[in-house]
């Protein structure tokens, strides 16, 4: 009887995935394709559509590294106030996929939209992964150049 249940904890032991939490500092940078609507005075409505050509996280092995894809989403603006939401489908260099929901909360005087952002769902390496963080996203408004600063973390299994 010792035995089975010895047995019976090592497979339980063996088939439990093995959790690693990252640091997900970084920036990404991309293209944004955005529509900027003006609604009123001082009342905006913003059409996001932004493509991310690099990730670069600020711990090289972070698995977010070099990640590429779209978000989009909409947010609307009033003074400093920011409520919108969206989504980003992420590919890695092998093949996974990551999507990513975002939350924007304010724009601060600079014009940077600030809010949250969370791990929705996965394929391979994110397939259970968890996590989310901060975000401030800069689009410059001229030529279209995005720079999202992100804050958090994230754990796979």
């Amino acid at each position: 009887m010792m035995r089975l249940a010895i047995a019976a904890f090592a497979v339980a032991a063996a088939t439990q995935g093995h959790a690693e939490a990252f640091n997900s500092d970084g920036v990404a940078s991309g293209q944004s394709t955005s529509e900027l609507i003006e609604f009123g005075p001082d009342h905006k409505v913003l059409n996001s559509r932004i493509t991310y050509t690099k990730f670069e996280m600020a711990n090289k092995s972070h698995p977010m590294n070099q990640l590429s894809g779209r978000c989009f989403g909409t947010v609307e603006l009033r003074g400093g106030a920011a409520d919108g939401n969206g989504v980003c489908v992420l590919d890695g260099l092998e093949g996974d996929r990551v999507l990513m929901g975002w939350v924007a909360r304010r724009m601060n005087p600079k014009g940077e939209i600030i809010g949250y952002w969370t791990v929705n769902s996965g394929t391979g390496l994110y397939l259970q992964a968890s996590g989310g963080g901060t975000f401030t996203s800069n689009v410059n408004q001229a030529n279209g150049t995005a720079v999202n600063t992100l804050r958090g973390a994230v754990t796979l299994r």
